[in-house]
């Protein structure tokens, strides 16, 4: 496949406005290299938005992060009207294009309570049948095609200061009560980002208190997050359960030089054993997060960020969209 014959593919891509989420943005700046992206949207009350569009119109239609719907948002179980929209909207766009693609980030949706997530799981497994193909973030995974997680804006910041931090949503499911509890009390930590359980939050707090622990508990700006990220001597995932395969915030640090303490997961068992990267300390349970610590690498910014392009630029991002769409037999419809 040439590259003009590339540049002339219509791809379809959910979600196509996701305002502030800078992965979807540098996605769609990958996928733009290789064709014309339309951002749809993951709303099944938009479906009728389709019908501007003929039967077959996309070459490809990628969705992230579409199955959410099958919990209920409010109480985690499952949601029989979230099931059938979800694959009422799989098979509207299967109408509307060649090819499908399934993104899958997430074993189960991360808001789906315990009991619920081996039939939320099962459910999302049944739905990948009506997928051309499921990809994912990690290569760990021997029936899904890997596709790399593409880094942020690169820019590493060589001055650090003393404190770890934790970014992003504060959720329950990111255990971070128990890295606070076995976090060393000389060292500085700060938890950035907003959270929607108070209770969670103020048990936290309560964890917290008389510990050198800060929480900024509100979306941080893009400058914010940069300089606190940036400066920071590492930054920490203490989440290890099933539901996520890779973290976002782990290819943000590496953007900014910023070493990762992690508890073990499959993804960073991966990591470790298939790629050369540099900058990860991975602990087998959060209660060895002090010795981790005292354990830590002290690499220049540079070096962290040179060793994550080698895998997750976007050159290589590109690239592995391109061998996909060659792999699916993608070609000029024009």
């Amino acid at each position: 496949m040439t590259h003009n014959t590339v540049r002339r593919l219509r791809i379809g891509y959910v979600p196509g406005h996701a305002e502030g989420n800078a992965y979807v943005q540098r996605t769609q700046e990958a996928l733009a290299e290789l064709g014309q992206v339309y951002p749809l949207s993951p709303s099944t009350k938009s479906l009728w938005r389709l019908l501007k569009f003929r039967p077959g119109f996309f070459d490809v239609i990628i969705v992230n992060w579409l199955e959410y719907k099958i919990a209920n948002p409010a109480t985690g179980r499952l949601s029989w009207a979230g099931v059938l929209a979800y694959f009422l909207q799989i098979l509207s766009f299967r109408i509307f294009c060649r090819r499908l693609i399934y993104l899958r980030h997430n074993t189960y949706p991360h808001h789906a309570g315990s009991r619920s997530a081996n039939t939320l799981t099962r459910i999302i497994d049944l739905s990948e049948r009506l997928y051309s193909i499921t990809a994912t973030h990690s290569g760990h995974f021997a029936d899904k095609h890997y596709l790399p997680h593409p880094l942020y804006q690169e820019y590493p910041m060589t001055a650090k200061g003393n404190h770890f931090i934790v970014f992003g949503r504060v959720m329950p499911y990111k255990n971070i009560e128990q890295l606070i509890s076995h976090f060393p009390v000389d060292e500085q930590l700060i938890v950035a980002g907003p959270c929607d359980d108070q209770p969670y939050f103020r048990k936290l707090q309560a964890v917290a208190e008389g510990r050198k622990v800060e929480f900024i508990p509100r979306f941080l700006s893009e400058e914010e997050a940069q300089c606190l990220v940036g400066t920071a001597r590492g930054l920490i995932l203490s989440h290890a359960d099933n539901d996520m395969i890779v973290s976002g915030s782990f290819f943000y640090a590496l953007s900014l030089g910023t070493p990762v303490i992690a508890v073990r997961t499959p993804f960073f068992n991966w990591v470790q054993d298939e790629l050369d990267l540099q900058g990860l300390t991975l602990v087998g349970e959060i209660e060895s997060i002090g010795t981790a610590l005292k354990q830590q690498l002290h690499l220049p910014a540079e070096v962290i960020l040179r060793s994550a392009k080698q895998y997750f630029s976007l050159v290589t991002v590109t690239a592995c969209w391109d061998a996909l769409f060659a792999q699916l037999q993608l070609q000029d419809s024009a």
